[in-house]
């Protein structure tokens, strides 16, 4: 049973079937999962609310009273501890997914990737890196030239995983990447010298702010702003790109940044298809809060 368990592991199957087997756990025992996330259960227990969130077997688990934490991970463990014993790290400093949730200040949680960072540049051969970008890119990120010659493949492999390994640092703890990554990925298919030194401008950006993270806070839970905007026609093949952000005070919670599917005449045009490719996004917070039991008074 372990070995076949080991070798089901890492499969989209495996997955699945463990979220069913879990899900089902968890709602035998009185927890309700989120309709608009469904790896997000919920339970009032002493008359606060226990929240539980996972991905495929890795979970975070979160009440104000400890001794139910306890309680909930003691059902957990002697469910699916019978082979092998739970991994449980308890306090304000968590690893998790390849974040580092630091919850040590009062009313915020820091979110760190330094030591992903970190071996990012570890791993670059040496002397690529001579500078420090003040910036992720300059005034010309968007700009294509079509003679300029395509790179090697050993150069198109590192463009491809390096493009990959910040866009998930990007989508976690470094927004503020967000542009940059998003004309990248646009060009893994087709990268030439100019795209090749783009990325190198944003590693030299990266080394400059290795220590850099991502703060959030709130300062209400009731009232959601979303703040959308559009670039007219600054793609070669003249569609515009859209930018978004939603804060709950302090630190970009969730954040896009990515070139709109269909080109626009105007501006305001542009402004108008921004505003439908976030919208999506804007309802769908909107349902998972109220789920999570938050009433939103002004959702704009």
């Amino acid at each position: 049973y372990v070995e076949l368990l080991k070798a089901l592991h890492g499969t989209l199957r495996a997955a699945l079937l463990f979220w069913k087997l879990l899900s089902s756990k968890l709602v035998k025992w009185g927890f309700v999962i989120n309709p608009y996330d469904w790896c997000v259960a919920n339970k009032m227990i002493d008359g606060k609310q226990c929240t539980i969130l996972w991905h495929v077997d890795d979970l975070k688990i979160s009440h104000m009273d400890d001794s139910v934490n306890t309680s909930v991970i003691e059902m957990i463990n002697g469910e699916f501890g019978q082979e092998a014993p739970l991994t449980v790290t308890r306090g304000k400093v968590h690893d998790y997914l390849g974040m580092t949730l630091d919850y040590t200040e009062k009313g915020k949680v820091k979110i760190k990737m330094i030591d992903y960072v970190e071996k990012m540049l570890a791993d670059l051969p040496e002397g690529m890196l001579d500078d420090e970008a003040p910036t992720p890119a300059a005034n010309h990120l968007f700009t294509v030239d079509d003679n300029k010659p395509k790179v090697d493949e050993k150069k198109a492999q590192f463009f491809h995983t390096y493009v990959a390994k910040t866009l998930f640092l990007c989508k976690r703890a470094r927004p503020d990447l967000q542009t940059a990554v998003a004309f990248l990925c646009t060009r893994v298919r087709d990268c030439d010298e100019d795209d090749y030194k783009k990325l190198i401008r944003m590693l030299n950006f990266l080394r400059a702010t290795r220590n850099d993270y991502l703060t959030l806070s709130a300062t209400t839970l009731h009232n959601v702003r979303w703040w959308l905007d559009a670039a007219y026609a600054v793609h070669p093949d003249m569609k515009s790109h859209t930018g978004g952000a939603m804060p709950l005070g302090r630190g970009v919670i969730y954040g896009t940044s990515k070139r709109q599917k269909l080109n626009t005449k105007s501006s305001t045009e542009a402004e108008l298809v921004g505003a439908d490719d976030v919208m999506p996004q804007v309802l769908w917070t909107l349902y998972f809060l109220e789920a999570q039991g938050y009433k939103i008074d002004n959702n704009i």
